[in-house]
């Protein structure tokens, strides 16, 4: 039985979502300086990019699953509320640390990178729909 290749976006999508996961690894320590950073903040940081991360590789996943029931208008709209540069505290850390923690700016930008190739390729599938 042969296997039908991927889909060049997806296998994209699925390259930068590998990726994704080895900037984790790669940020061990600049994480830790951030939590020890963290403690005496009112907002999270990691937390920020925990939760868009879950998030984006969520849409990964559905991408890849292909039984998985699909609502491309409401993944859509979900990632572009998914942008971690509005959200002030963020952007206004982000922005003034781009030196300091060169992993964390990568992974934040990969992760930013994958959101927008999914913002497309669920784009692409609702005007499909349509």
């Amino acid at each position: 039985m042969e296997t039908q290749p991927l889909d060049p976006a997806i296998a994209h999508i699925q390259l930068l979502s590998q990726q994704l996961d080895d900037l984790y690894q790669a940020m061990k320590t600049e994480r830790q300086a951030i939590a020890q950073w963290e403690e005496d903040q009112d907002f999270s940081i990691l937390g920020v990019l925990e939760l868009f991360s879950g998030d984006v590789q969520g849409y990964v996943e559905k991408i890849l699953t292909p039984s998985a029931s699909s609502h491309p208008e409401e993944h859509l709209a979900h990632l572009r509320k998914l942008n971690v540069f509005e959200i002030n505290y963020f952007a206004t850390w982000y922005f003034a640390n781009l030196n300091t923690y060169p992993h964390i700016k990568q992974y934040t930008e990969h992760l930013d990178h994958l959101r927008l190739l999914l913002m497309e390729h669920f784009g692409v599938r609702f005007a499909i729909a349509a």
